[in-house]
């Protein structure tokens, strides 16, 4: 039994095989044609050639993030952690590569369970500040570079209060807001509320500002999200995501959330508390909490037009009065479907709400699934309810290709995910 799905119920998961897999479908989208960005693992801005690295220090190139040199570079010391690590670098194709070994802890020896402490290129935890980020010019549009937690706070800030809707982003390191194993896997705080860096919706999770940018998580994870606003009626590491037309798009992509507490009121989802006509695709959410009053989703809370697609919730999805879902807790427009998408969250409801795998909406998915839960009613909605054997299956991952039109999707061999299915985007990043 997976930890995050027993929850202290023995019998939420049943076992069994299945001969093949019956994809969930939908008529309205069944002409969708997604359009795949392609993931580039190197990024130009760590470029150089070989001759200069040799003159130029790891620590200048890197930005190291929580990692501050002894000894000439050799020897590096976490002070969030307390941990020393032995450090070499290499490159390949003048990509660097930074790679890490623990040797010893000053504090304890026992290894955090948290999957980002097993990453590389992680930021330091966010000091409540912020700093502003380089820029650089891709594909004809202008991003801000985020390095560190103080420079995602500065970007969210000009979106938030400095009415810069459109300003677009895209993450160079996995970024910790707060330490990491913040929450359990029952959305027990794990830290004191008074220790911990509250997370402003970006948009400040009303109605009045919608972000309309792309947001390039890059391969990248942002953990340890803490948002407490019952009040807010959008809620999420983004409040709004795109305004009242397709011109006024939003979209999000490859990106992680993990280990987060993430509570508002209406429309809360663990990534988008409200999108409208924009594009989210190849997320997911893991290891966190999303509670709501209504319209609650692993990835978004309330979907109106535009796309959801590539996507998967490993978190506890909970809602206090209805609707309470997987992936989108709300669909407005089922001929926008939410495509190739999986949950395998537990979701918690009332019992005269709805409780879905993936939407709340009828017939609002295509080629989704989800795990039974055998001790409450899970509506289906057009997508298919699969067993724990199976969605940890090889099987699973080559349906989800097949489905995808894409070969993104591979098993977790580094058991980041309890041995469901990841990106393959995600293992670069490990």
């Amino acid at each position: 039994m997976k930890s995050n799905q027993i929850l202290g119920i023995a019998s939420l998961l049943t076992l069994g095989v299945l001969p093949f897999l019956a994809a969930c479908s939908s008529d309205e989208s069944s002409t969708f044609s997604p359009n795949i960005p392609e993931f580039s693992a190197i990024s130009s801005s760590s470029k150089a050639s070989s001759s200069s690295a040799k003159k130029t220090s790891v620590k200048t190139t890197f930005e190291l993030g929580s990692c501050s040199y002894e000894n000439d570079g050799e020897q590096i010391y976490v002070s969030s952690e307390n941990d020393y690590y032995t450090c070499t670098y290499s490159y390949t194709n003048y990509d660097y590569t930074w790679i890490g070994e623990k040797v010893k802890s000053s504090s304890s020896s026992t290894k955090s369970s948290s999957s980002v402490n097993t990453f590389t290129n992680v930021s330091d935890v966010w000091n409540g500040k912020m700093v502003k980020p380089s820029t650089e010019y891709i594909d004809g549009k202008t991003y801000m570079l985020i390095y560190t937690a103080e420079e995602l706070a500065y970007f969210a800030d000009q979106v938030t209060n400095k009415g810069e809707e459109k300003i677009n982003a895209k993450l160079m390191k996995h970024i910790r807001l707060n330490p990491d194993n913040m929450v359990d896997e029952k959305g027990n705080l794990l830290i004191s509320q008074s220790k911990l860096n509250e997370w402003t919706p970006i948009g400040g999770g009303t109605n009045k500002i919608m972000y309309k940018g792309t947001f390039d998580g890059n391969g990248y994870m942002v953990s340890g999200i803490y948002v407490n606003k019952p009040a807010f009626e959008r809620a999420g590491f983004i409040g709004t995501l795109g305004g009242t037309s397709t011109s006024d798009s939003g979209h999000v992509m490859f990106l992680g959330i993990e280990n987060s507490y993430i509570v508002g009121g209406e429309q809360v989802g663990g990534i988008v508390g409200r999108m409208n006509y924009s594009e989210v695709q190849q997320v997911f959410n893991r290891k966190s909490y999303v509670k709501g009053t209504k319209y609650v989703g692993g990835i978004v809370g309330y979907k109106n037009n535009g796309w959801l697609y590539y996507s998967y919730n490993s978190g506890m999805v909970v809602s206090s009065e209805d609707r309470a879902s997987g992936i989108a807790g709300y669909n407005a427009n089922v001929s926008t479907s939410v495509i190739v998408s999986y949950n395998v969250g537990f979701l918690i409801a009332p019992n005269k709400g709805t409780t879905a795998g993936i939407s709340t909406t009828a017939n609002s998915s295509k080629d989704c699934f989800y795990i039974d839960q055998d001790d409450r009613e899970i509506v289906a909605n057009g997508a298919a309810e699969k067993t724990e054997y199976f969605l940890s299956s090889e099987d699973f991952v080559s349906t989800l290709n097949g489905l995808s039109f894409s070969n993104i999707w591979t098993t977790d061999d580094d058991e980041v995910n309890d041995d469901y299915p990841v990106f393959k985007w995600e293992k670069i990043r490990y």
